[in-house]
């Protein structure tokens, strides 16, 4: 969200406050003397922001730290190469040595922990009550989120609320968690502003620090989750309408600068609208910064390509077939998976410079591409034949080889602001308003073409309704991993992560096209339970401290 420039100043600062790749157990005592002396002027609580917004990049700027998010029925791994840690949430069977567990599970405590670092002493500083709202309310919105993604990915963790270390700390409840980041969010609505009109807390048309928009934007989303499984406190889909109408009737009086783009496409183009104002929370990343893979670049435009066909692919990330065949065709899944049916651009070897079905083989009766499932277009780049020249991505060109980029994230966009209101007060009511449909209706106008589908035609059933805003959010965010609500935490939500792992124990084969029948490559194993809806915690701290395990 901060520009690199902004960090560079504050380098110092953040070597002493923070340790970004220290298990949240270890303490290092070099950073005991700051608190004493620290927040003495309006530039210390400007450093440690700024040391807060980098470890919100740290936290998202990678596929290692969000490989939770692979366990909805969008998103599945490749079955060899290095991709084991990405197969184990794929298959719902995460164990405590899991790698890229440890990065989520480290990268977020040290997000709370710069977040706490703040909270407790930002009283201290010698500056305005609007500044030091301004920075209590960055600090608490971000914990906030990071319990938000710790919760559903872990369900019962460590809630730290300082920066002193306890070797015994256990775990609190789910409710117990969801309560604390409710009353951050709501601590953060009330007291931040609704919009900034200074750099660098609003640059290129886009908020760098977080307002109240934003906060209400996240707010709705945990009051969604809070209202389904697992707690199921149903009353609170109600609460979570009200703060979605909120974001939707500030944008509607100009408070908020919010948009609908409008193709949906548009929010993906990095080159030529690379900070989109359907952004409600967007982070920013440099890929000139000095640290280089170590640093505030973001690493995800080639983690959805293909490893065998495409020049520097990653094969992080590709669709689930099944979830793929089943999304109605329009604009929007020609942006997800490519138009034509989702045929690839061959960049290189046999086939290069032609486009080939993902499910296609070659005489000798082997698949060409060696993924052979659906690939995602969203967080791509396009460049020239050379590798080199960086652009938007399209389907007629080649994909850009470098894993460091400059590329804006949004964690929540409008969109899924407008399916939420829909969703949520439909719930709460059991009937369908007309903002509800007219929200609705926007969404489907963009996703198929003006008036493909009728949201009036879904309202003659509260439930189905309800279901059809939910199920079009999976569609919004299908393969878009670092939103802060992906198609996995919908299924978490509505108890669905169980009827995927029944599907794909199944293993029935998905009709791709006439004569060509394809089962999902990673496979499951096992009988369901409860606790396969969350990661187990790193045995790196549950080794360490028995009240962990």
């Amino acid at each position: 969200i901060m520009k690199t420039k902004i960090f560079v100043a504050t380098c110092l600062a953040f070597s002493v406050i923070s340790s970004s790749c220290s298990d949240f157990l270890t303490e290092d005592p070099k950073g005991q003397m700051v608190q004493n002396n620290y927040f003495s002027s309006q530039n210390d609580l400007d450093g440690a922001v700024s040391v807060l917004y980098a470890q919100v990049q740290y936290s998202t700027g990678g596929a290692h730290a969000l490989s939770p998010n692979w366990m909805g029925d969008d998103i599945t791994a490749l079955t060899s190469g290095n991709k084991d840690v990405y197969r184990e949430f794929d298959s719902f069977n995460v164990g405590n040595n899991n790698a890229d567990s440890k990065t989520t599970w480290n990268k977020n405590y040290s997000v709370i922990k710069a977040a706490n670092f703040i909270i407790n002493n930002v009283e201290k500083v010698p500056t305005s009550d609007e500044e030091i709202k301004i920075g209590k309310g960055q600090g608490l919105f971000w914990r906030a989120v990071a319990y938000f993604k710790l919760v559903r990915w872990y369900g019962e963790v460590p809630l730290i609320l300082t920066t002193d270390i306890d070797f015994g700390i256990g775990c609190s409840t789910i409710e117990a968690i969801y309560n604390q980041i409710c009353a951050d969010l709501e601590e953060a609505v009330r007291i931040l502003p609704v919009k900034y009109t200074d750099a660098p807390r609003i640059s290129d048309n886009l908020n760098n620090y977080i307002n109240k928009g934003a906060a209400q934007a996240v707010l709705a989303a945990v009051y969604m989750a809070r209202a389904g499984y697992p707690l199921n406190q149903t009353q609170y889909y109600s609460q979570a309408a009200t703060m979605a109408g909120a974001v939707i009737s500030g944008v509607e009086k100009g408070d908020y600068y919010y948009k609908l783009e409008q193709n949906y496409k548009d929010r993906f183009m990095y080159v030529s609208n690379p900070y989109s104002q359907e952004g409600v929370v967007a982070v920013k990343f440099n890929k000139d910064n000095p640290w280089g893979w170590s640093g505030l670049d973001s690493q995800h435009s080639v983690c959805q390509a293909y490893e065998s066909v495409t020049n520097g692919g990653w094969g992080d990330a590709v669709g689930e077939i099944k979830f793929w065949k089943e999304m109605p065709e329009g604009p929007r899944k020609d942006a997800i998976y490519g138009s034509n049916n989702g045929k690839v651009y061959v960049e290189k070897y046999t086939y290069a410079g032609q486009f080939i079905d993902w499910y296609q083989k070659d005489a000798d009766g082997n698949y060409i591409m060696s993924e052979c499932h659906p690939m995602f277009r969203t967080l791509l780049y396009g460049g020239g034949k050379d590798g080199n020249t960086m652009g938007d991505y399209t389907d007629q060109q080649c994909t850009w080889n470098s894993g460091i980029c400059s590329q804006t994230l949004y964690l929540v966009s409008y969109s899924e602001v407008l399916l939420w209101y829909a969703e949520a007060q439909t719930r709460s009511t059991n009937s369908v308003d007309a903002l509800s449909k007219d929200c609705l209706q926007r969404v489907l106008d963009r996703s198929y073409g003006n008036g493909t589908y009728s949201a009036e035609d879904f309202a003659k059933n509260a439930e189905d309704f309800a279901n059809k805003c939910w199920m079009e959010h999976g569609y919004e965010v299908a393969g878009y991993y670092p939103a802060l609500v992906v198609r996995g935490n919908d299924q978490l939500r509505m108890n669905d992560l169980k009827n995927t792992f029944a599907n794909r124990l199944a293993d029935t084969p998905v009709k791709v096209a006439e004569g060509v029948e394809i089962t999902e490559g990673v496979k499951m194993q096992g009988t369901w339970s409860e606790s396969r809806n969350y990661s187990t915690i790193p045995s790196f701290d549950s080794d360490l401290n028995d009240n962990l395990k």
